[in-house]
């Protein structure tokens, strides 16, 4: 019970620290992240009031939709932007077919893990490619991807066994998933925290002229 009190309350965080330092975190694409925020605390805020399975089928298909539209501003080269386009397609197909499940969808939901693993290598192979970004740790983008990608490999085996478990037992595992919560939402504060780092006036790209 504590350990989801403290993952509710830092699903809040993130949307407090945003809103601070909101001139820090202009032009990054972010707001999108700051958008999913809302969602999520709205969901479970409206999921433990009203215990219909449906909000929370809406919330799995606008969490894809967001995360999705994340990665799709990210990526930079013209051929990835197409992925994200064509994961959602196969991800909206399945998650509207199971959408009046009266049980928790977990095969919706470890498939946009599936998804969303190698979406979150493909924008880092991208940003550690970038001769602009000096140190890729300094980048915003860089913790929010980290983020994911500990979220949705923490929590990738949880969705596919969850309903494979005697019910006793389904509220301990969860506490898995309000671990990586809690991770993913700091690393969300971190990122919205941050400066954006400086232009350098040496970079790579200086070498070729």
């Amino acid at each position: 019970m504590l350990i989801a009190l403290l993952a509710l309350f830092t699903e809040i965080l993130p949307i407090i620290f945003y809103l601070v330092f909101l001139k820090r975190n202009r032009g990054e694409g972010l707001w999108v992240i700051f958008l999913y925020c809302i969602v999520s605390v709205l969901t479970e805020v409206l999921g433990g009031i009203m215990h219909l399975q449906i909000i929370f089928a809406c919330y799995n298909i606008v969490q894809f939709t967001l995360f999705s539209l994340f990665f799709y501003l990210s990526l930079k080269e013209k051929k990835f932007k197409y992925i994200p386009i064509a994961g959602a397609v196969v991800f909206y197909v399945i998650a509207i077919r199971n959408f009046t499940n009266s049980n928790f969808d977990s095969f919706s939901s470890s498939l946009a893990s599936i998804f969303f693993i190698p979406y979150c290598i493909l924008l880092l192979y991208e940003k550690m490619r970038d001769s602009n970004i000096e140190f890729v740790y300094y980048d915003k983008k860089f913790w929010i991807i980290v983020a994911f990608f500990l979220y949705f490999s923490g929590t990738l085996f949880l969705y596919i066994y969850i309903y494979t478990l005697p019910e006793r037992q389904r509220s301990n595992y969860w506490q898995i998933n309000n671990f990586f919560e809690i991770l993913k939402n700091i690393l969300f504060c971190v990122s919205f925290i941050m400066r954006k780092p400086e232009k350098s006036a040496f970079s790579m790209d200086s070498l070729d002229t």
